[in-house]
């Protein structure tokens, strides 16, 4: 996981000589590594220096895990200046060489994709998640009150609803009510300790839509949106939509 800090470095460096910025798509989606290497080569076809080439090649062939979905490499041979940033967020395949260094599509990720604080709710309670550049950071759960759907048709509806069904609905709206209180003001403070700049809300529309309206103002301001997405999902399940919804 990359940070500004890390990507200062790379973005204050400048040479006389060329400055090659490679961006390499690794998504296994779009094949396995040696599909992947094959496209690095077609793209290094147009770079004429040799020894940027060497370098390049030399890291991927000994040095890169392929874990990553992405990776950014940037090269001044002459300069012995060789870095690299593996992402886990995929970017376009990209290469060019210039005076200094290209960053701009990983400032956009940092943008983008930085601090990112999930909360997966329904009428029990709710999944906090906090994502950092595609990396799972933290998770926290919270259950509240069971909930049963009542039953209709009971014996003691048949008299005005007393202790029947209506008492039965009653019972459960405040339930579902004080569940909701509890998930609101444990997600206020989880999302003001993880100091996250982006928040998304899955489950259905109703439970999102009214956990979003319960927060305080300054949290309202920062929902992204809301995704259709059970409480139950994987992690790797809610970063690809979260990816498919930022897209």
């Amino acid at each position: 996981m990359f940070s500004e800090t890390s990507l200062r470095k790379i973005k204050g460096f400048s040479a006389s000589d060329p400055v090659v910025s490679l961006y390499l798509n690794t998504e296994p989606s779009r094949g396995n590594s040696e599909t992947h290497r094959l496209r690095l080569r077609n793209m290094l076809k147009s770079l004429y220096l040799e020894k940027d080439v060497e370098r390049i090649n030399q890291f991927f062939e000994h040095e890169y895990d392929w874990l990553g979905r992405s990776v950014a490499v940037f090269s001044c041979a002459p300069a012995g200046f060789f870095e690299y940033i593996t992402v886990a967020i995929p970017v376009k395949d990209f290469i060019q060489v210039g005076s200094c260094t290209m960053v701009e599509p990983l400032m956009d990720q940092l943008e983008e994709y930085s601090n990112i604080g999930v909360v997966l709710v329904d009428q029990q309670g709710a999944r906090f998640l906090h994502f950092n550049m595609g990396e799972l950071v933290d998770q926290e759960g919270l259950l509240g009150a069971e909930i049963k759907n009542v039953k209709s048709g009971s014996s003691s509806s048949a008299h005005g609803f007393r202790g029947g069904t209506m008492d039965g609905a009653r019972h459960i709206k405040e339930k579902v009510d004080r569940n909701l209180r509890g998930t609101v003001e444990f997600g206020e403070k989880y999302f003001a300790r993880h100091k996250v700049k982006k928040i998304v809300i899955g489950g259905n529309e109703e439970n999102a839509a009214r956990f979003k309206s319960s927060l305080n103002k300054a949290l309202q301001g920062i929902v992204a949106g809301t995704i259709a997405m059970n409480i139950t999902a994987t992690y790797t399940e809610v970063w690809n939509k979260i990816v498919q919804f930022i897209r």
